[in-house]
């Protein structure tokens, strides 16, 4: 590990606008601070994400809402706002639908209110202050921030990083330099910038003669949205020119729009399980970063898109590793910046030489699928007592299940918190354009009940039933 002190001055001499902006003027600071939250699930201003308007993913969030609470949505579910109040005790909460047909993001459509923006003010005035708790703490919300503060002339807080350090924790490119510059060259895979087609096809064919994997990227994108991947056998006869052309056409039928750089670079062989450390970081007067849990992600797919995640079963010394060297970057991050949730996506590999090796994939500079389940069952006094935890998120293919249809199928297995007993806690409502996506976490006294649950659930969500 090298000298994080020069590592962080070296970024802030680079990029000053990482501490710069913060600066959204007198009634606007980072943190947690007094009087309710407001609650932004939205997911839509992350490159590439589609379900940020095929679900109703942005439900998620209001797991983490307290009493007095507003949440705002793009599209209500009524029904599973009353299951959140029947079942897990969420009562007194304030839902605020924006226009569910407007492409833009949450943010903006709040900022384009007036009457919100005044509403929201005088909820500030009330309270003796107001915290933003976006999904991604973007620039909008800050610029929400401000408008409500400037309104009611008294402070709203962010619980969120900066917009350029945002930015920066969330590309992949830039967050695979940062783990080398701490951790040494060998913390992630080999990975290299394209800053176009053609270099992208000569990388990809570089790396295809020495790996049996080649991987790129939309740095920008969540998860494995932006992903391409391909093999070295398919590669073999093709020209640099039908390269080109192959990777452009995987690319754009992403939805990616020529941005460059790409990431181009090695997936692994060999790999054990696809761990991720769940990070809380604090302002630097409040402390050091807090590792919360060590998650084995289950991933699907040829670019292994998340499915869910159970706490992780590793050896003993393997979890001090990613205890270890999470913290040694999340400290880097905090001193440019970062605030609130994150989250470092990890691969576990065998190397040649028979040893097993961490590499840092990505940063997930927001809240997810993991760290919202997670952190919400730890807030929980009812929840905190299970020792198991389970989260799976899949997509039911030509299965079409609402709400009302999912409470009926699994209603003896739902969790309930007045009478608190292994079960099942719906985190969305099931509605997508295409389908229906399930998401939901289960909490057991033990790792095996939670994992036979969930099987049971899913079985009856899969039948024809």
């Amino acid at each position: 590990m090298k000298d994080c002190t020069t590592i962080i001055e070296r970024l802030v001499a680079d990029e000053p606008a990482l501490l710069g902006s913060l600066d959204f003027g007198p009634f606007v600071r980072q943190g947690t601070g007094p009087g309710p939250s407001v609650l932004i699930g939205d997911q839509s201003e992350i490159s590439l994400l589609r379900s940020a308007q095929e679900t109703r993913l942005e439900y998620r969030m209001s797991h983490l809402a307290r009493s007095n609470d507003i949440v705002l949505v793009r599209r209500r579910d009524t029904r599973f706002e009353d299951y959140l109040a029947g079942h897990l005790g969420l009562e007194n909460l304030t839902f605020l639908e924006l226009h569910g047909s407007d492409i833009l993001p949450v943010s903006k459509q709040a900022l384009a209110s007036s009457a919100l923006i005044e509403s929201l003010a005088g909820t500030v005035s009330r309270n003796g202050g107001l915290t933003l708790k976006s999904y991604l703490t973007t620039g909008n919300i800050w610029r929400l921030a401000k408008a409500i503060g400037d309104t009611a002339q008294q402070v709203v807080h962010v619980c969120g990083p900066s917009p350029r350090v945002t930015t920066r924790s969330n590309d992949k490119l830039w967050f695979s330099q940062l783990a080398c510059a701490v951790l040494g060259r060998d913390a992630t895979p080999p990975t290299m910038s394209a800053y176009g087609p053609a270099a992208a096809a000569a990388l990809v064919s570089h790396i295809s003669k020495r790996a049996a994997q080649v991987v790129v990227k939309v740095p920008d994108s969540a998860g494995s949205a932006g992903n391409v991947r391909v093999s070295s056998t398919f590669l073999a006869d093709k020209t640099l020119a039908e390269t080109r052309d192959f990777l452009l056409e995987r690319l754009h039928a992403t939805g990616w729009r020529d941005s460059y750089p790409v990431l181009v670079g090695v997936w692994d062989d060999n790999v054990i399980c696809t761990p991720s450390a769940q990070l809380w970081i604090p302002r630097p007067d409040e402390g050091k970063p807090i590792v919360e849990g060590i998650f084995e992600q289950t991933v699907m797919g040829e670019v292994a898109s998340f499915a869910g995640a159970a706490r992780a079963s590793l050896p003993e010394s393997v979890l001090r590793r990613l205890h270890g060297e999470s913290k040694q970057i999340a400290a880097v991050l905090q001193h440019i910046g970062y605030y609130g949730r994150c989250s470092f996506d990890a691969v576990l590999v065998t190397g040649k030489d028979g040893r097993d090796k961490i590499h840092w994939i990505e940063c997930n500079g927001r809240w997810g699928g993991v760290s919202i389940p997670m952190t919400a069952a730890a807030a929980s006094g009812d929840l905190r007592s299970f020792k198991g935890l389970l989260i799976v998120q899949e997509k039911l293919k030509g299965n079409w299940i609402g709400t009302d249809e999912l409470l009926k199928r699994l209603d003896d297995l739902l969790y309930r918190h007045a009478s608190p007993a292994n079960g099942i806690i719906l985190l969305s409502p099931p509605p997508a354009i295409q389908g229906t996506v399930v998401n939901y976490m289960v909490v057991a006294d033990t790792q095996a009940a939670a994992r036979t649950l969930g099987d049971q659930a899913m079985n009856r969500l899969t039948s024809s039933a």
